[in-house]
């Protein structure tokens, strides 16, 4: 009979007394027919050799090894993610999307029929103008369409107005032929008579001191401020202006004027004409002499 503390299914010897194998947990204790039986049931084929006991410690001596606690690899950590919007936000939101476009659709269809009716319109007339005159503001205002900034189109404009008496719509062309350019002194004149003739007389005499300002010989101003003080009954002052315009080099038309102008006022005096500072006697030859 085989020794019992030998077991008989894996062939471990076992301390004494041990009930069950400490390798394979058979029992020990079985009846004798079966460990017999079971002896030659592994008679009958050799056994692999059994594995050699791990090491045990001291105070786990006899008892069922546990097995080893699963290596667990940690998954990396991934950042929360914001939800998108959805269910009546996320409609809202679509819904602003296409107003928006609808919008800017509908700007672009006014835009693109409003320039084909600019386009289409007859060019504006200007009241009291002649045929060719007509054409020198019609030209004045296509090249002002593509260059707003040209100076010498916006006065060419002013004074097609100024000459078909529109006086008001010849104070903007100039206003803003002299924001463009404020060099420029006879704007400065004409723009005056306009608000003369429109009866205000302190706009148009600071205008054309502003002209003096830039042009102390102009003599047109200087005429023109003569006109102003003989229409006040200031005959000494409007005398003054005039024997400078007449120092000033005047134009030719402007010889006539002045030799009037001076007449009338010493007719109002009741006196002879003085000298003038080139030695004549108050009266200059007619235009072109």
């Amino acid at each position: 009979m085989s020794d019992p503390n030998v077991c008989p299914s894996c062939g471990r010897e076992n301390a004494a007394g041990a009930t069950e194998c400490a390798n394979c947990n058979f029992p020990l204790a079985e009846a004798p027919e079966r460990v017999a039986a079971m002896a030659a049931a592994g008679s009958a084929a050799p056994a692999s050799p059994a594995p050699p006991a791990p090491p045990v410690s001291t105070h786990h001596a006899g008892a069922p090894e546990e097995p080893e606690a699963p290596i667990i690899i940690p998954r990396p950590v991934r950042p929360i993610r914001q939800r998108r919007p959805g269910g009546p936000e996320q409609k809202l939101q679509m819904q602003l999307w296409l107003v928006l476009g609808g919008l800017s659709i509908l700007f672009i269809l006014y835009t693109a029929v409003d320039g084909f009716k600019k386009n289409a319109r007859p060019p504006a007339q200007v009241e009291g103008a002649k045929e060719g005159q007509q054409r020198a503001a019609d030209l004045a205002r296509k090249t002002l369409e593509a260059d707003s900034n040209n100076v010498a189109a916006r006065i060419a404009l002013a004074d097609v107005l100024y000459d078909t008496a529109n006086w008001s719509e010849a104070i903007i062309s100039y206003k803003s032929a002299i924001r463009m350019d404020p060099s420029r002194a006879t704007s400065y004149v004409d723009m005056g008579v306009c608000y003369f003739n429109l009866g205000k007389m302190d706009e148009a005499v600071a205008l054309f001191q502003k002209a003096l300002t830039l042009d102390p010989q102009q003599p047109i101003a200087l005429f023109n401020l003569g006109v102003v003080a003989e229409s006040k009954d200031d005959n000494d002052g409007a005398l003054k202006y005039y024997h400078r315009a007449m120092q000033a080099n005047p134009p030719d038309q402007m010889g006539q004027a002045l030799t009037t102008a001076i007449q009338r006022i010493m007719q109002k005096q009741g006196k002879k004409a003085p000298p003038l500072p080139d030695g004549s006697t108050g009266t200059m030859p007619p235009s072109g002499k």
